[in-house]
């Protein structure tokens, strides 16, 4: 067809290598069973409310976007390698899975992703704070774009207070933001390194440790930690 789009070229950002493919860094199962025993009894009330398409439906999506955040510790690797590929090199010579973990991890940028999480969950888990919103009286124009912009800015505003005084559960929502929190440092994140770890051993010639294989989790998770004091992550 004449008027028919061309193909997208997209750059190859991964490493070429036969040994790095998806049927070698495909994590899926292991996240199946986490969203499965973990995620879902954490985030879901108990009881059967019959909806069972919808219910399919939206763990199709859930499960769908949970594997493309995951899998995208391929090419964080893959950037991270080429920003130090010596350095990889000699850890995964050395066998040293959890040097290859520390030399990969940064916990500054890790904390912000977890304040991000945990705020977005406190802004947009619960309804807008009607009362601090604009009153129109009869004649004035409907501005919706200002409705809505108020409407965002003081659940932003709420949100930010309740953090700072650790009081986000007084707040009605559709979810505690310390379980949304929790599913980012417990399962995310982990899941994410591990496939960062396992790419980055295929990509110098490895085989990847064990615990790493991509049917588990490194550090296994059974059940969400919601409460900082009370949680062994070891």
């Amino acid at each position: 067809r004449d008027n028919a789009l061309t193909n997208l070229v997209y750059p190859d950002l991964l490493s070429s290598k036969p040994s790095v493919n998806n049927i070698n860094l495909n994590f899926n199962k292991i996240l199946l069973e986490k969203y499965i025993n973990v995620i879902v009894p954490a985030t879901c009330a108990p009881g059967d409310d019959e909806q069972y398409g919808s219910a399919v439906t939206e763990d199709i999506g859930l499960l769908q976007t949970l594997s493309k955040r995951i899998h995208y510790g391929k090419f964080v690797a893959e950037s991270k390698y080429r920003s130090d590929p010596e350095g990889y090199q000699k850890l995964v010579d050395a066998g040293d899975a959890d040097g290859v973990m520390a030399l990969l991890t940064n916990a500054e940028v890790e904390a912000r992703l977890l304040t991000r999480a945990r705020l977005k969950a406190t802004t947009y888990g619960r309804e807008p704070l009607l009362s601090s919103l604009p009153t129109l009286q009869a004649g004035e124009e409907d501005d919706s774009t200002s409705i809505i912009a108020a409407a965002a800015a003081s659940a932003v505003v709420a949100a930010v207070e309740a953090m700072k005084k650790g009081d986000e559960r007084d707040f009605k929502g559709k979810m505690d933001p310390a379980i949304i929190e929790a599913i980012y440092r417990e399962l995310i994140i982990p899941m994410t390194k591990d496939v960062e770890v396992a790419y980055l051993f295929l990509r110098c010639g490895r085989e990847p440790p064990e615990e790493y294989a991509s049917d588990r989790m490194s550090v296994d998770v059974t059940e969400l930690c919601t409460g900082n004091l009370e949680c062994d992550l070891d």
